[in-house]
């Protein structure tokens, strides 16, 4: 099995809808396509989401920046302030939200 990203159509209540970029497993010799739990919430939160979208994206994993590694190392193990505009950037991506 390979990890691809590919187009998914699906055909909800009579009407296709295309997400983009959706983590999948493919076998190249049988064809098979495989999807994990997590995908297909997401796929389904996002159908939801945006109901009169016919093309969506799936959301891509959360690419950290040369000084968020540190930073959220360092969050729980010391007495620094946390930059809340930053966690709350983060959190954002991670599609977690934040709420204070």
């Amino acid at each position: 099995m390979n990890k691809e990203k590919w187009a998914v159509t699906r055909n909800i209540a009579g009407r296709k809808i295309t997400i983009k970029d959706v983590p999948v497993l493919y076998c190249e010799y049988c064809g098979e396509l495989l999807y994990n739990a997590r995908t297909v919430k997401k796929m389904d939160e996002l159908i939801r989401k945006y109901p009169d979208q016919d093309t969506l994206v799936y959301p891509q994993p959360l690419e950290l920046d040369k000084n968020a590694p540190s930073f959220l190392k360092n969050m729980g193990g010391n007495d620094e302030p946390v930059n809340l505009a930053y966690l709350a950037s983060l959190m954002t991506q991670a599609g977690l939200g934040l709420t204070l």
